[in-house]
């Protein structure tokens, strides 16, 4: 199977009545090319039962595309999504002999080379790996996943599944799956109805994985995590290092740290940050990478007000109109959504002294984007898009319009633009969460 494709795998009389199944239904779902391999590859049927594929084996089958990257070779293309959450069940279960353990403890991955508009029958196969899941990734990561999993479950038990965010979480998620968004179930606290998910790993631990255990790459990151620190979450250790400089200014904590830079440059804060996390001033930190959580410097003001928004990357103009909010048949979100929904921020906030050019570090939060705010920020974007392709870019949404999000310019200077579908030249822009938006998500 390896370096083969599907047309070099089934026999030659089945293609062409597979070939008119995929031209008229298979493209529309992303499991169709997982089930092609179950039947023609494995002959197992598709069955949604709750055991693993190869059952006497304990061995379940996943398919996973990957793309082509210029630096690491291949990358995934998206998360790796496992079996639905059953909110009835799992409020009884316990890790240890969870439903979730019992289908995907042990793992046959094959992982296919995505190509735009080519016919799946021709995806190759780059890699076949067998993954334990708890033996075969670092200790720390076995942790980490077991509380990501019973974070879900207790938001389940409290009878918020509505709430859910797969940003809630660091390496193991809970991502949507329905046919669309008007598809919910009901949960078994709760009289609100929530939307059906499934776990899944994240794309961002995925690609950790791709480059460790396939292409047998060492990460060029920094870790936050020191031997003895096993058993210990991504959260644990990152307040343990920040708990000691609460409270002390920039420069009590440099002295502490045995670091003195030339200069305050514009983002010595982040330097400052890494160097509490990593001993170093390295942008690049192991764990916050593989569970994709973005660190944000923040500086209040010293009365305690926040002035300066929180801004994501400029968007393309051209691009952003092709997006739509959630895509129904491809099961895909606008990256202004998947921002929202997926990203998990650590806030290091920084407060100015009253009179001095010194600053306290006040306090770190872990955050996410809160699901019931969701709709808000869905009309904004809708708004954003409409505005674009009239060409009323005087009209985008204003932070006086929204308590949650605006759009502004983010360019260097008026000189850094972007084409627009107009074939114009605007200023660079991007959306941007209120200030007082995340000043009072700062306050929970």
């Amino acid at each position: 199977v390896l370096h083969k494709t599907l047309r070099d795998i089934i026999p030659d009389d089945l293609i062409a009545e597979i070939q008119e199944n995929i031209d008229g239904y298979g493209r529309k779902r992303k499991g169709h090319f997982g089930d092609l391999v179950e039947k023609y590859v494995f002959g197992l049927e598709n069955n949604g039962r709750s055991e693993a594929d190869f059952l006497i084996a304990g061995v379940e089958l996943k398919t996973a595309p990957l793309k082509k990257h210029k630096e690491k070779e291949y990358v995934s293309k998206e998360r790796l999504v496992f079996s639905m959450i059953d909110y009835d069940k799992i409020v009884d279960e316990k890790w240890e002999i969870s439903s979730f353990l019992k289908k995907n403890k042990l793992l046959l991955l094959m992982f296919y080379l995505f190509i735009e508009q080519q016919d799946p029958l021709d995806y190759e196969f780059k890699f076949i790996h067998l993954l334990e899941l708890l033996k075969d990734v670092p200790v720390q990561d076995v942790e980490q996943i077991r509380r990501d999993w019973e974070f879900i479950v207790d938001k389940i038990r409290r009878g918020e599944a509505h709430l859910l965010s797969e940003g809630d979480t660091y390496y193991l998620g809970a991502c949507t799956k329905a046919k669309n968004s008007r598809v919910l179930r009901e949960q078994p606290r709760s009289r609100i109805p929530a939307k059906p998910r499934a776990f899944s790993l994240k794309q961002t631990y995925l690609n950790y994985l791709i480059q460790k255990n396939l292409l047998g790459r060492e990460v060029e990151a920094i870790s936050i995590f020191k031997k003895e620190e096993a058993v210990k979450t991504i959260e644990d250790v990152i307040n343990d290092k920040f708990r000691n400089h609460i409270g002390k200014t920039d420069k009590e904590i440099m002295v502490r740290l045995g670091w003195e830079p030339e200069m305050k440059s514009k983002n010595y804060k982040r330097l400052l940050a890494n160097r509490i996390l990593t001993g170093a001033g390295s942008n690049k930190i192991a764990e916050l990478d593989k569970a994709n959580v973005t660190m944000k410097v923040i500086t209040l003001e010293h009365t305690g007000t926040l002035r300066e928004s929180l801004s994501f990357p400029t968007f393309d103009y051209k691009d952003l109109v092709t997006q739509v909010w959630y895509d129904e048949k491809e099961e895909t979100m606008s990256e202004f959504h998947a921002q929202l929904e997926m990203d998990r921020f650590l806030f290091v906030v920084f407060q100015k002294i009253k009179g001095s050019d010194d600053i306290i570090l006040k306090k770190i939060k872990f955050w996410n984007f809160p699901m019931q705010d969701l709709a808000e920020a869905e009309r904004v974007f809708d708004k954003t898009v409409d505005c674009i392709n009239k060409g009323k870019y005087e009209d985008l949404p204003k932070m006086s319009e929204s308590d949650i999000a605006h759009v502004r310019p983010h360019g260097r200077d008026g000189n850094d633009t972007s084409e627009t579908p107009q074939h114009t030249q605007e200023i660079k822009r991007c959306f941007w969460l209120n200030a007082k938006y995340i000043q009072k998500a700062l306050e929970i």
